[in-house]
């Protein structure tokens, strides 16, 4: 049988399943009922920011015969931190972590021989310098230094986020513009935008730093890069597409 005598059930029949494989063919898409087709799209950005923020977590322990005695001297050293860390303006201070152990016996495993008590500092600062001389003068007054972190501030990552948005608006509509090219369409009409949170790298890996000596001052710190990511998902129609012939399945 010639293909213009083919019955008209089988014809359309090839029609939809032609049209079928025309909206799979470009991800994220669908063909509308008046013959827009709608782009669900995904655009990104991303940026190396400089961390702003530091947080230097330091401890002071003691060890004696009477949890009282070791837990005065620890209570001692902090009530001292404090005052020095009040000193500085631009420097955050909070206690965390107060612990109290048994040291035992190494023969006689219920024989406790001494106690030991332990308190951390949390530091933070935007102000590089001025943290690292305080931390410097701690490490001085038996403090050490456990742990350093960089971070971005909040502020810091409210400044590029309207950038950010325009840049990730940007790469959605040049994705969209190249599908809508693709299918001959004419315009992009915007059905919706949703703007996720953005992402954020958090704080650089906490570091260890080796105890200082007293002849040591401060301790020599790179702040590094935070990586912000920003993401915008949106819906659009393109319009105007030429109808596009398609002929039977082989």
């Amino acid at each position: 049988m010639r293909p213009n005598h083919i019955p008209l059930a089988h014809r359309t029949s090839w029609l939809v399943a032609g049209l079928a494989v025309l909206a799979l063919a470009i991800p994220g898409t669908a063909v509308g009922s008046d013959g827009a087709t709608t782009l669900s799209l995904t655009g990104k950005t991303e940026r190396q920011v400089a961390n702003d923020h530091m947080t230097v977590q330091m401890q002071t322990e003691a060890r004696a015969p009477e949890a009282a005695t070791a837990a005065a001297t620890v209570n001692r050293n902090m009530e001292a931190a404090l005052e020095r860390a009040g000193e500085h303006d631009a420097v955050e201070a909070r206690t965390i972590g107060y612990s109290t152990r048994p040291i035992y016996d190494a023969d006689d495993r219920s024989r406790i021989n001494a106690w030991q008590v332990q308190q951390n500092l949390e530091l933070t600062s935007g102000d590089f310098d001025r943290l690292g001389e305080l931390v410097g003068t701690l490490q001085r007054h038996d403090l050490t230094v456990s742990q350093i972190r960089f971070s971005l501030s909040p502020e810091a990552r409210e400044e590029h986020r309207e950038a950010m948005i325009e840049e990730a608006m940007d790469d959605l509509k040049d994705q969209a513009r190249v599908i809508a090219r693709s299918l001959g369409a004419t315009h992009l009409r915007v059905l919706e935008v949703e703007l996720p949170a953005e992402a954020y790298n958090g704080p650089q890996p906490m570091m260890a730093m080796r105890a200082m000596d007293e002849s040591a001052s401060q301790p020599a710190l790179e702040a590094g890069h935070s990586t912000l990511s920003l993401s915008v998902r949106g819906r659009l129609q393109a319009l105007g597409a030429e109808t596009l012939r398609v002929g039977p399945a082989r």
